[in-house]
């Protein structure tokens, strides 16, 4: 049986998450919230240092011998059961109340909306769209690649603009109820983190001196005071929390930056909403980026969804270090994605996402809500 075990993660400076874009001389960066496979890559970087495997023996085994990575990391000289951890996250986090319990923040589905008058925004409860059926909505012509798609419909007198930000637990709850969402239960992202704008210049790496034309910009992710990073990670039968012992520091991100690994007496809580009623059926909301073969579908909800709202595609790419070389380009559905459908699948996957290498470092984790044909 697997243990979930939860961890927070608290930057002891600013941290520095690069998009697919280059970066280099006359260019400036701009940091990002961290992505699953960051957010993996470190921790399984942490354990396998603690367990004494040799990476670059690791590496050379990977390139050219082709050796399967537990078979890998034995001969290597760490423990071969590293290659089975999984990890979920990152999520932003903050205290929920002074014993130290943790609210774990979500980014707002793409089905919710605000006035786009924004005095109206800030009282009453977000506009959101459901799923309608076709012959409702005379003109409506569903995607070539999933005909029997429902459009998404907002019932609302004034123009509408899709929501920004993070939903509070008691949000999320009634989001996931099928409850209208308080507008105050969301929070702005200017209120969780920001971005501290600097510059610096290159290093001749034979002199040691600085190259007065490599200058460069960068964007550095801040969070705001009691706003960290929640995340956690599923070890194999017979593993427990006590892997982490001494794991104090990980390094996260670009430039070597640090971040402070606490491991939590017990997991998060997550909200599971399942339909109790004859019309209510269910709702999944990704809460980290997932990653399809066909671009926004998910294979695991075929023949099962109704309708969908995806606001948009993350780049993915970053440099695979036992591999030596880079990771080919994807483009990630985004965490917020909202998918309707018919019934509820039985099994439930681990993950949205396709393959089993993206599940195991966390792409596409959800949760389950029900929906109310109107």
């Amino acid at each position: 049986m697997t243990t979930t075990v939860g961890l927070t993660l608290e930057p002891l400076d600013v941290l520095f998450f690069r998009d697919g874009r280059p970066f280099g001389a006359g260019t400036h960066g701009k940091s990002q919230l961290p992505l699953p496979q960051t957010l993996a890559g470190a921790l399984w970087t942490a354990l396998l240092e603690k367990f004494g495997c040799d990476f670059g023996e690791l590496a050379r085994l990977v390139r050219a011998e082709r050796a399967s990575l537990p078979d890998a990391i034995a001969r290597a000289g760490g423990a071969s059961w590293l290659a089975s951890v999984r990890v979920r996250g990152p999520w932003l986090a903050r205290p929920e109340n002074k014993e130290h319990k943790l609210e774990v923040l979500m980014p707002v589905p793409a089905v919710l909306h605000v006035d786009k008058k924004r005095e109206r925004a800030t009282s009453g409860t977000l506009p959101q769209l459901r799923p309608m059926r076709p012959d409702r909505l005379p003109g409506w012509q569903p995607p070539k690649s999933t005909p029997a798609l429902w459009p998404l419909w907002v019932r609302h007198p004034q123009p509408t603009e899709p929501a920004t930000g993070y939903l509070t637990r008691a949000g999320l709850d009634a989001f996931l109820r099928g409850d209208a969402v308080p507008s105050d239960e969301v929070i702005k992202p200017d209120a969780l983190f920001g971005f501290d704008r600097r510059t610096g210049i290159g290093i001749n790496a034979d002199r040691l001196s600085a190259e007065e034309s490599l200058i460069y910009g960068a964007n550095f992710l801040v969070l705001k005071p009691n706003v960290t990073l929640y995340a956690e990670a599923i070890l194999p039968d017979g593993i427990d929390s006590k892997t982490f012992a001494g794991i104090n520091t990980v390094a996260f991100g670009g430039e070597g930056r640090r971040v402070r690994l606490t491991v939590l007496n017990q997991p998060y809580s997550w909200p599971d909403h399942t339909p109790t009623e004859h019309r209510q059926k269910p709702l999944v909301l990704l809460t980290t980026p997932a990653l399809f073969d066909r671009r926004w579908q998910p294979a695991s909800l075929a023949g099962r969804l109704v309708a969908a709202a995806v606001p948009g595609a993350v780049a993915v790419s970053g440099w695979d270090l036992a591999r030596g070389g880079p990771k080919p380009n994807r483009f990630a559905v985004m965490a917020g994605s909202t998918y309707f459908l018919d019934l509820p699948l039985n099994p439930w996957p681990e993950t949205l996402s396709d393959s089993d290498p993206d599940q195991q470092q966390g792409w596409g984790c959800f949760i389950k809500g029900v929906w109310t044909e109107g």
